[in-house]
């Protein structure tokens, strides 16, 4: 009788062993890898979201159409899930504590600068793979900070404000700066950057005013700069702030005293100004499609061939952030693949000093999870209505900035 029992129980143990072993394999080999893309799709900000989306969707079709991931167990279909965050901390984190419910492996999108340091701190807690596609805050690369699959293939805002000052004063030879900063991290953190790069290169900020994400009347602020009548007149307002902004700066007069700089552009800001207001300002960018004449020929074929594929499939050119959740995307399956695992910690090794490349050119990330690219950044002008060939022919591209030294030294990053 014993016996029988005994055999009996080595028998039901031998079963739930191969029933372990088997859910273990079908769990580290997945059948499809999941990927997430949360952006602020309403409110002031979605028009810039919604081209993040386009780009997001067309980097999910390039690899199906390859047949999915190449990983050592075979090809693994990629499917995706799509959220709102509103451009609200509480929504954004609720929508990722979801998408993990649903088995999300990876995350990217995102375009509201204070919500990527939310979800790095819940990336630490549920750790996953998360590239954000546009610029992320400081505070989330600074030593001890980053998640251990956190990294971002853009900069952070410190870069923005420092590629700024380092425009204005070599590019456009101009030293006094009226700077109004949304009241934020993505103002404040400018405001730093463009610091650093008044203090190398001898320009001064001789105002600062600030006003919150959602302002409406910009005219208070645009009567000071009138008033003091600066070289540049530096607005960080982004989306459709950033276009109710330049509006008002044109019909009241700005554009004839001062020269007009917006930090970070966008097509559809592009779009939603009168032409006339485009027309002479200045902005920067870390993308732009239309690189004709660009002095790095390579790149430049990179981005047409890119730009072509989008056209073709939105019927519209591909835009600043847009693409930078296309290269977020693509980094991610690259780096799955690189790995042969969906686990965060070991992708994140095969990012970590390794080149790397995009349609922006090789690059290669430091020690806090930030890249050094050749061409961080694009300087545009504005193009008046007589230079534009189509109606999406917005800007002329001066120059880029890249290296280490548009990015906070690592000391300053406490490494």
């Amino acid at each position: 009788m014993r016996k029988r029992i005994v055999i009996v129980l080595l028998a039901f143990i031998l079963v739930a062993t191969a029933a372990f072993a088997e859910g273990s394999q079908e769990e580290s080999q997945p059948e499809v890898f999941k990927i997430g893309f949360a952006s602020s799709l309403s409110g002031t900000f979605a028009g810039v979201a919604e081209t993040q989306k386009k780009s997001f969707l067309l980097a999910i079709d390039e690899i199906n159409a390859a047949g999915g991931l190449d990983m050592p167990w075979g090809k693994v279909g990629v499917e995706y899930i799509i959220e709102d965050d509103q451009a609200k901390l509480d929504v954004g984190v609720r929508k990722y504590r979801e998408m993990l419910d649903q088995g999300i492996h990876a995350l990217t999108g995102g375009i509201w600068n204070p919500m990527s340091a939310a979800i790095n701190e819940e990336a630490k807690v549920s750790p996953t793979i998360y590239i954000p596609g546009f610029v992320p805050a400081k505070d989330s690369f600074t030593k001890g900070n980053p998640a251990a699959c956190t990294y971002t293939p853009t900069f952070t805002p410190w870069s923005i404000g420092y590629i700024t000052g380092q425009s204005i004063m070599q590019n456009l030879d101009k030293k006094t700066i009226f700077y109004l900063k949304r009241a934020d991290s993505w103002g404040t953190v400018i405001q730093e950057g463009l610091e650093a790069a008044c203090k190398e290169y001898g320009g001064e900020i001789v105002a600062v005013e600030e006003l919150p994400k959602g302002t409406v009347d910009y005219s208070a602020v645009i009567n000071k700069a009138l008033k003091m009548k600066p070289d540049v007149f530096v607005t960080t307002m982004f989306g459709g702030d950033a276009i109710a902004n330049m509006k008002q700066a044109y019909d009241m007069g700005l554009y004839d005293v001062t020269t007009i700089f917006n930090v970070w552009t966008a097509n559809i800001v592009a779009k939603g100004i009168p032409e006339n207001a485009l027309n002479g300002h200045y902005a920067l960018a870390w993308f732009y499609y239309d690189l004709t004449g660009f002095k790095d020929a390579e790149v430049a074929a990179k981005v047409k061939a890119y730009s072509d594929a989008y056209m073709e499939k939105w019927n519209e050119p591909p835009d600043n952030m847009g693409t930078a959740a296309y290269v977020a995307t693509k980094l991610i399956f690259k780096a799955v693949e690189a790995a042969g695992t969906f686990d965060p910690d070991i992708v994140s090794e095969t990012l970590q000093n390794k080149e790397l490349d995009s349609i922006k050119g090789d690059f290669i990330f430091r020690e806090d999870h930030q890249p050094i690219n050749a061409h961080a950044s694009f300087l545009l002008r504005g193009k008046a209505p007589s230079e534009k060939e189509n109606k999406w022919d917005f800007f002329e591209v001066i120059d880029s900035f890249g290296g280490e030294e548009v990015l906070p030294s690592l000391s300053d990053m406490g490494y």
